[in-house]
């Protein structure tokens, strides 16, 4: 009996052990997550303690970015379609001797059940010659809120819960979809636990 007892012990550490396994992978590789309300991402006590959100009023400054647009049928796949984008959007940079002024953006937002991907690079001016493809987007002069967000991005609908508590506190009006701004590169920031990253709205 003692025996029974023991295998059966062992077995159900073992099924615990599995299911722990598979919890922390989901938490690694899940992608953010625009919409907070869908996302069902799990996340360890360790990820919380780094993570640091600010946010405050701002003024969204003019800026012109160009860009390049695909669609996805899920936020993992949009989020490789956004790698490919910004690959595609350096080798035209490179061809045309420009350099962004600033750091990569991207919008995200659901149009007829597809996760579409906007992302750009702020530019000081138009290039000579339009590259299929790609359109330009400019911000105007407005009043704002901003997400200053400090940890793994796999954690960014964090911010946009903060973001979306305080625009409640403060009585404001978030216009329009919000942008994300990557202020920390992770190919020059080793630290991928504390990367920077800043998501702006438009307020009223």
């Amino acid at each position: 009996m003692k025996t029974i007892v023991t295998i059966f012990a062992l077995s159900l550490l073992a099924s615990c052990g599995n299911i722990t396994s598979q919890a922390e992978k989901f938490t690694k590789d899940t992608p953010s997550l625009l919409e907070t309300n869908e996302s069902k991402h799990v996340e360890t006590k360790a990820e919380a303690d780094q993570t640091v959100i600010n946010v405050e009023p701002t003024l969204v400054r003019p800026q012109l970015f160009l860009m390049m647009q695909d669609v996805a049928e899920d936020i993992k796949a949009s989020h490789e379609k956004q790698k490919v984008i910004y690959s595609n959007l350096d080798y035209i940079l490179k061809k045309n001797n420009l350099q962004p002024v600033g750091s990569p953006v991207a919008w995200h937002y659901n149009k007829a059940n597809l996760f579409v991907v906007e992302a750009g690079i702020p530019l000081a001016k138009k290039l000579a010659k339009k590259e299929d493809g790609t359109f330009y987007k400019e911000t105007q002069r407005c009043k704002g809120a901003v997400a200053h967000f400090f940890g793994k991005r796999s954690l960014l609908p964090r911010a946009y819960d903060s973001l979306n508590t305080w625009l409640k506190e403060n009585h404001q009006t978030a216009v329009g979809n919000p942008w994300e701004v990557y202020v920390s590169d992770p190919r020059i920031v080793k630290d991928h636990d504390f990367l920077q990253t800043d998501i702006f709205t438009q307020t009223k």
